[in-house]
């Protein structure tokens, strides 16, 4: 196994913990598809939180990886919901369909109906936008989205989706993983950078109407981590792994780790509420560090404020 040090990416920015997790999803379905060894993923403290990702592919071959996935992705049928203005399910080509992550109820259950049904892999993403169960707010039309939906207005998610999935080069994928990021493709970007502040109090003018630089194949290999981030519903209310709050005061919460992961083992662990546990148990998980992120919302749109560093849960033995 090659062991390939991602130097762009550093974990405690929520969109490079994403972009690590979705080059692990990629390259573990192609694993799966080739029959090569599943691929695992860990970090390592370089002053940045690097993530290193372990696979029978080199370098080069990731990049082209990416970009054949992406192709791929074309026809996914998890990418390819499209409502209409009267609330029926349409083709993405549609002229003037809305390809967002807020369809009507009934829209929303049989799209989750038709993906459980059919491949794993759109199954699990398409799990992890959205819920018929849950409305946003007091529209009965639209179906609340994941937390980390932060576009709005003009904005489609799915749409957004689409162009980057089109427009990705080699160069993009390449300064994603190894940077240095500069943040200048015209791509869209789904606001998961929490190195950009958008608060409006920060600024002299508001932002809200400004186009904002991309980080293209790190936002495109975020898209493919929400997997590992399936919604739920609880006492009627929409719950997003890792994600505590409500829609104005969500704090998201992830940890990195020194072992070698894979893609189960990962999901798992971003299942369970790392805040509640001891050194002790972290150290049994590997976890290094643990960080969390406010989810701002001081207009219509959404943003990672910079990560806190989150301290294990003392125990009465930490206490003596």
């Amino acid at each position: 196994m090659n062991v390939l040090s991602l130097d762009g990416l550093d974990a405690q920015n929520p969109l490079a913990f994403f972009a690590a997790l979705g080059l692990l999803r990629v390259t573990d379905f192609h694993s799966r598809e080739s029959g090569s060894p599943r691929p695992k993923l860990s970090f390592v403290d370089t002053g940045a939180l690097t993530p290193r990702l372990h696979t029978a592919l080199r370098n080069d071959d990731v990049f082209q990886l990416v970009l054949d996935d992406a192709a791929k992705c074309a026809s996914d049928p998890a990418l390819r919901l499209a409502y209409s203005d009267d609330g029926d399910e349409v083709a993405p080509e549609t002229s003037g369909a809305t390809r967002d992550l807020k369809p009507p109820p009934s829209v929303a259950r049989a799209y989750l109906a038709r993906l459980a049904a059919g491949d794993r892999r759109a199954a699990d993403l398409g799990a992890a936008f959205f819920s018929e169960l849950v409305q946003q707010g007091t529209d009965a039309n639209r179906a609340k989205p994941t937390a980390f939906h932060f576009t709005s207005g003009q904005q489609q998610f799915l749409k957004m989706a689409e162009d980057l999935r089109v427009g990705l080069t080699a160069e993009d994928v390449r300064e994603a993983l190894h940077g240095p990021w500069r943040n200048d493709s015209q791509l869209p970007s789904f606001a998961w950078d929490a190195s950009i502040t958008r608060m409006y109090a920060l600024r002299a003018s508001n932002p809200s109407g400004e186009k904002r630089g991309s980080i293209a194949a790190a936002n495109w290999l975020g898209l493919q981590a929400l997997a590992f981030f399936p919604v739920a519903v609880e006492r009627g209310r929409l719950m997003t792994t890792a994600v505590v709050g409500g829609w104005k005061d969500a704090v998201f919460t992830w940890p990195a780790w020194e072992p070698s992961l894979g893609v189960a083992t990962i999901a798992a662990l971003l299942r369970t509420d790392v805040r509640k546990m001891s050194a002790r148990e972290w150290a049994a998980w590997g976890i290094t560090n643990v960080f969390s992120s406010n989810i701002q919302r001081p207009d219509k749109y959404g943003s990672f404020a910079p990560a806190a560093v989150v301290v294990p849960r003392a125990t009465p033995r930490d206490r003596r």
